[in-house]
């Protein structure tokens, strides 16, 4: 029974940590396609609440899930064999998650704090725009990981 909850819980904090991190990719180049500072701001300020709030919470959900489902199955910690499946699943997720919460969640905080501080100054800051490319970038490498992550633990390979 509780094996059941704990994979629920993981396969939910997955959505919530995936999900939102696709979502708030979408929404915040989409805010920026429109040049409007003050929607910017507004999309930036709301994304820095999300990923401190929903993206942290399914990341620790995660994580924290997939070690009661480790010790509730009895299966090896980092061991590549005989299940590679898991031990990749273990690496992938854990780097994703360190850079999720080391990375992206601060460097939203602070793309929130320069288009904030854009509209109260009426400028666009080259450090913005350099943030964003790198936000973007390991964002979607976290991503892509996810992703690779889910199809490891559905197809076991």
């Amino acid at each position: 029974m509780r094996f059941g909850i704990w994979l629920f819980i993981h396969l939910l904090g997955m959505a919530m940590w995936l999900g939102s991190m696709l979502t708030l990719g979408m929404w915040t180049a989409r805010a920026r396609r429109t040049a409007e500072p003050r929607l910017i701001s507004f999309t930036y300020s709301t994304a820095r609440r999300l990923y401190k709030g929903v993206v942290t919470a399914g990341a620790v959900m995660t994580v924290l899930s997939g070690a009661l489902l480790m010790v509730e199955t009895g299966r090896g910690w980092f061991r590549p064999f005989p299940e590679h499946w898991l031990f990749q699943m273990q690496v992938v997720g854990l780097a994703a998650f360190l850079a999720t919460i080391f990375y992206v969640v601060p460097n939203a905080g602070k793309l929130a704090a320069l288009a904030e501080r854009a509209v109260e100054h009426d400028v666009s800051s080259a450090e913005f725009g350099s943030r964003v490319k790198r936000q973007a970038i390991v964002a979607s490498v976290i991503g892509v990981g996810l992703i690779y992550v889910v199809l490891l633990g559905g197809l076991r390979f």
